[in-house]
């Protein structure tokens, strides 16, 4: 058994090892980064995924390339198409040691293939580009906090599953089954989304599912038949006005029309609209709210007189904050003051592959990436200074949660 002061002096001895990193961190995420990976462009997602691989297989001792399913997708024209799958890269190391971690994140991202926003830039200490903070500089540390653990005395106590996916951006519809399986097998998950830039982390979290209402209506002239029409276009408003109405500030409830599709030339009427919409909730209780979305939708098609059908599920259960994420929080904490890192959590609306872990039974902190801010837009970046501070502060909540489950 290792004791408690022999677990203090390998961290010391890891932050100090660790602490001159930040060059090299910084452009191993410049490298993953510069390459782009669209959630929808597979040349783009392979030649990241073989990035990827190239940083973290020879680390582990074994490696398997997961081809997912087709997953389908509704497109303006209210039919589906397949997006092509792609791979998950999963990892492994002493699978039989006594304590087991899963390790989650994922290689794509929101910016598209031909968008502008390509390359990275750095400004003061800022990295901009697409995926700094969400969330190649989270793989990169990943990887050396699982370096860090792997080169102590402790490695042959701690076993890691990786688990890196390429569809989180679009609901990790295809890895999420994966993502479920992998953590019966885990004591806790650590995943590595960005954290705020100034270091808070996510808490509980919010459900998430995406949903669509496909509208069938009459086309008809719009001068000669007009009133013989049934137009899906004014049904979709309807519809999208009955569906913000459902969100409730004080409930924490939300529901947010996206987008409306649809539409014809002015002189016809038109038959077809496509409204899509996302939906978050802070408790699964509150998922039957999916009975209204379905109300809603056959109210609309009598009085419309056309047909209306709903589609879409909550993909993401909530997160709830419960008595061991708060203990996992309390030792991240003490972690956070022996590296002099303030360490704060809030509630999100935001939600993740940890709320797939938390609906697996898996304990996890879901934010231990880099600090950065703008994900999502062309303004993303990520704070450089944070890189090392971020590795050390996981290679510790690994060896302290260590600590807790052979103390006992």
């Amino acid at each position: 058994m290792v004791t408690k002061s022999e677990i203090i002096d390998i961290q010391s001895q890891m932050a100090e090892d660790l602490a001159p990193q930040t060059d090299r961190l910084v452009q191993q995420t410049i490298d993953l980064c510069n390459l782009n990976s669209d959630s929808f462009c597979p040349p783009s997602l392979e030649q990241t995924a073989a990035a990827v691989d190239g940083l973290f297989g020879a680390h582990f001792e074994s490696v398997s390339h997961r081809q997912l399913p087709a997953t389908p997708w509704l497109t303006d024209l209210g039919e589906f198409e397949s997006v092509a799958p792609a791979k998950m890269l999963i990892y492994h190391t002493r699978p039989s040691a006594p304590l087991q971690f899963l390790l989650t994140g994922h290689y794509d991202t929101v910016h598209r293939h031909d968008g502008p926003f390509q390359n990275c830039k750095i400004s003061g200490h800022q990295l901009h580009g697409p995926g700094t903070a969400d969330m190649k500089g989270g793989l990169v540390v990943m990887l050396e906090a699982c370096k860090a653990i792997n080169n102590s005395p402790l490695a042959d106590q701690i076993g890691f599953t990786v688990a890196i996916s390429p569809d989180e951006e679009i609901g990790s519809l295809a890895s999420g089954p994966v993502l479920t399986s992998l953590a019966k097998d885990a004591h806790f998950g650590l995943t590595f989304e960005p954290a705020l830039a100034d270091g808070t982390l996510a808490g509980a979290r919010k459900g998430s599912g995406n949903f669509a209402l496909i509208l069938r209506g009459k086309s008809t002239h719009a001068g000669r038949k007009f009133f013989d029409g049934r137009n899906a276009v004014i049904a979709a408003c309807d519809a999208s006005t009955q569906l913000s109405q459902l969100s409730d500030e004080a409930l924490g409830i939300t529901v947010n029309v996206s987008r409306i599709a649809g539409g014809s030339p002015e002189n016809v009427v038109p038959d077809l609209a496509v409204v899509r919409f996302n939906a978050r909730v802070f408790t699964t209780e509150q998922m039957n709210i999916e009975q209204r979305f379905q109300g809603i939708a056959e109210s609309v098609a009598s009085q419309h007189q056309l047909d209306v059908t709903f589609q879409g599920s909550f993909s993401r259960p909530p997160k709830p904050m419960t008595p061991d994420l708060r203990a996992m929080f309390d030792v991240l904490c003490e972690c956070g003051q022996r590296l002099e890192i303030p360490i704060q959590y809030n509630a999100t609306g935001g939600c993740c592959e940890g709320n797939n872990l938390a609906a697996a039974g898996l304990t996890n902190i879901d934010t231990l990436g880099v600090c950065g801010a703008n994900i999502h837009s062309n303004q993303e970046y990520a704070d450089i200074n944070s890189f090392v501070p971020r590795t050390q502060l996981t290679a510790f909540l690994i060896s302290s949660l260590l600590a807790k489950q052979t103390l006992r």
